[in-house]
């Protein structure tokens, strides 16, 4: 017997297309206003694609050949949104939590601040000690958000368990949880050393650390404003032809703001690089893997000495200086993503001692324990994150080989690259081209800052 739920796979797709895209719409504008956006329900117009039962009928189903493909894609997605409906009051909660201006901030001048303001003042700030009095007030915060966060990820590993997985993250197709945190693992012992060398004289921990990887030093040759005409006119052949819908720039604090930006425009072209024909499911995966693995070429084009040589115009010199302050961002970036899978809380918080013991490890001194929960904190695609992570570096090094140093400035590259992109998202794992490309990553860190 037929189930009218999943009789038109093509309708379906359109409403996966559409509760993903107001999903994702929704929470932007939650964490921009909470008190004006948390009674809307993004997903209700669409309900039938967040429901287990159109999980269950999906996997039921036995669709022609020629639909397989677009069952199997569907399938994470239905999953996926039944996850985000059934937390939503808690990210409702999440985002009141961050916004209310509730604790005190000790610099000049005094004055309540929220969750938000406080990480906004540790990078913004012109100094790591008052980076510090900002570090503080986010503690005097984390608890109450740490609860919330504990909360939601209960409720995401039950969710889970219904759908006969071990975790939630499982439902995302990109490994099994503990494959991936191995890998994480692994990258954190294999940069240890490196890490510990290129951060030696940031003696006063987290934020003295944060505070110095936006990258201040670094300021030759980018512009003093932060635009997307500017990204334009660097990647024209690139994005030629594309409809690249780009979330709103980081105001430019220092270089790794430019860095952030490349990633994000990377990202976005993944996934108007898509062809327009192609059903949505098909085209992205919920943990958007392959727009991650872009967002990270792209971005370690910022610590590229030769994309700074003919890109900023900068001599030899100055363009290797500046790589190197750039690879050391990225080094920590890449520590954090490891981090941030290993204290992402499951069932129940990871113990105090190992967020001491990561935590030191990431900045020289144990963050604040009132931050433990709260942050690091895992987004719900930090296993694809991971993945991508390390699947980047060997996708650039490709291009290298097939185009040259140069390749961001020939044309067939990026032909190439948009070749890519047109098919299908979803790809097979490897648990051992993962631990390879957690090794091969670290080689290339030590390389360039060694």
């Amino acid at each position: 017997m037929s189930d009218a739920r999943v009789d038109d796979l093509l309708s379906l797709d359109r409403d996966v297309a559409r509760a993903s895209t107001g999903l994702a719409r929704w929470r932007s504008k939650l964490a921009r206003d909470p008190a004006e956006h948390a009674d809307d329900d993004p997903l209700a117009p669409v309900r039938r694609v967040a429901g287990k039962s159109t999980w269950d009928a999906l996997r039921e189903l036995s669709p022609p050949a020629a639909e397989v493909p677009l069952r199997d894609a569907l399938i994470p997605w239905v999953a996926a949104l039944t996850l985000a409906r059934l937390v939503h009051e808690d990210d409702v909660a999440w985002a009141r939590a961050a916004a209310e201006a509730r604790v005190p901030f000790q610099g000049e001048p005094p004055r309540l601040v929220s969750w938000r303001d406080a990480w906004r003042g540790v990078v913004t700030v012109r100094s790591a000690g008052e980076a510090g009095l900002w570090l503080a007030a986010a503690g005097d915060v984390g608890e109450s958000l740490a609860s919330i966060a504990r909360t939601r990820a209960e409720k995401r590993g039950e969710i889970a368990r219904r759908f006969g997985r071990d975790h939630a993250w499982e439902l995302l197709d990109v490994g099994a949880t503990a494959t991936i945190r191995a890998a994480a693992r692994r990258l954190l012992d294999a940069t240890e050393d490196l890490a510990r060398a290129v951060w030696k004289d940031a003696r006063g921990g987290a934020a003295e650390v944060l505070h110095g990887a936006v990258g201040r030093e670094a300021s030759e040759g980018w512009p003093a404003h932060l635009a997307r005409r500017w990204l334009e006119e660097i990647f024209g052949v690139a994005l030629a032809g594309l409809k690249v819908e780009l979330p709103p720039l980081p105001v430019a604090l220092g270089a790794a703001s430019f860095q952030r930006a490349l990633y994000d425009l990377g990202f976005a072209t993944r996934l108007a690089a898509a062809p327009t024909a192609m059903p949505f499911a098909l085209a992205r995966e919920p943990g958007a893997r392959a727009a991650h693995r872009l967002g990270f070429v792209f971005g370690a084009l910022g610590a590229d000495v030769e994309w700074q040589i003919r890109t900023l115009g900068l001599g030899r010199r100055a363009a290797l200086r500046q790589a190197r302050v750039l690879a050391r961002t990225a080094l920590l970036d890449a520590r954090l993503h490891a981090a941030r899978l290993l204290l992402a809380p499951d069932a129940i918080s990871p113990p105090r001692d190992l967020f001491d013991e990561v935590t030191q490890r990431l900045f020289g001194l144990p963050l604040d324990a009132r931050l433990q929960g709260a942050w690091p904190a895992a987004r719900d695609d930090e296993p694809a994150r991971f993945v991508a992570l390390v699947e980047a570096l060997p996708f650039t090094e490709a291009l290298r080989d097939r185009f040259d140093l140069d390749w961001f400035r020939n044309p067939r590259a990026w032909a190439h690259v948009r070749a890519i992109s047109a098919v299908p998202a979803a790809e097979p794992h490897d648990a051992k081209v993962l631990d390879a490309g957690a090794d091969r990553l670290a080689r290339a860190f030590e390389g360039a800052l060694g």
